[in-house]
């Protein structure tokens, strides 16, 4: 018996047939989860900002399953609500009548000093909690199975205040800015994972772990980047490793609204498993303002 995932009880999962939409799955870790997703039979549509990297995921997965067909690339980038609109309509259109199996929010961005979008939102904020907001409203309605948001440990630094959120007052750091975008998007999934209960459509989150991407290159010092790197690789996991609590996430029968990632110290690496989130993180309440809030900021744009 084939086994998934290190779990010696968790057979291959067979996806022919299902279809998923995943964000980032042109590079890093969910571009691991693309292929891995794709070798188990899905068929894929990527939003991508970079068409050229998402050309060369798509013919590698050709070349691996070869299936011409089974990759559909559609231009998003998350850093501009505009486009997250043009792409959620576009992905719309790809879809048809077949609809969406498992919407998967991959794509993350942690920036080294504060930014705002053209739609004047901290750069971290939109990206890895207000677009996944929005592309998920939008595409809600076409989603069969299952949603799931890739969150992250970081979000236990995270602290929200409602009053100022974008840092235009507080002080910004990478930490600040990074906990707070992902305790703000674990918070709108916590709100929107509750609203699920009994439609046949759930929510998870997952937490990749310490993993070896470009995301950690954030410090604005090459050398500095570098050092880091080889500090933390003791202790990180390779990018396919790091896809496991994705894929986890997005294929096993789990409690709607769990919270997924490696099963080793400060969940940083090892196997995937049902993690504690902060108490923030399970405050329904807070949840529900934070929602309210991230959609009237959506609607401004």
């Amino acid at each position: 018996m084939r086994t998934v995932m290190g779990w010696e009880h968790l057979r291959t999962p067979d996806l022919s047939g299902r279809l998923i939409v995943l964000t980032g799955g042109s590079d890093g870790l969910c571009r691991e989860a693309a292929l891995q997703l794709a070798r188990w039979g899905a068929d894929l549509v990527l939003p991508v900002r970079t068409p050229a990297k998402g050309e060369v995921v798509r013919g590698r997965i050709a070349r691996e399953t070869g299936r011409e067909d089974a990759v559909r690339l559609v231009p998003l980038d998350l850093a501009s609500m505009a486009s997250v609109r043009e792409g959620a309509a576009a992905i719309a259109d790809a879809v048809g009548d077949r609809g969406i199996d498992v919407l998967v929010h991959g794509a993350g961005t942690v920036t080294r000093r504060r930014e705002e979008t053209a739609d004047g939102i901290e750069r971290a904020l939109a990206v890895n909690a207000l677009a996944p907001r929005l592309l998920t409203t939008m595409l809600q309605p076409l989603v069969r199975e299952r949603i799931v948001l890739v969150g992250s440990h970081a979000h236990k630094a995270g602290r929200i205040d409602l009053t100022d959120m974008d840092f235009a007052r507080g002080r910004w750091s990478i930490s600040a800015s990074y906990g707070r975008s992902k305790l703000t998007a674990m918070l709108w999934a916590l709100d929107l994972a509750a609203s699920l209960h009994g439609t046949g459509t759930d929510l998870q989150i997952a937490h990749p772990g310490w993993v070896l991407t470009n995301i950690q290159n954030a410090t604005g010092s090459a050398a500095l980047d570098a050092l880091v790197t080889e500090v933390t690789r003791p202790i990180a996991m390779p990018a396919a490793r790091g896809a496991e609590s994705v894929l986890f996430a997005a294929t096993q029968l789990l409690p709607p609204g769990s919270y997924v990632g490696p099963d080793g110290p400060m969940g940083n690496r090892g196997r995937p498993t049902l993690l504690r989130r902060s108490d923030a993180a399970n405050d329904l309440a807070l949840a529900r303002r934070v929602t309210e809030w991230a959609d009237r900021r959506i609607a401004a744009t």
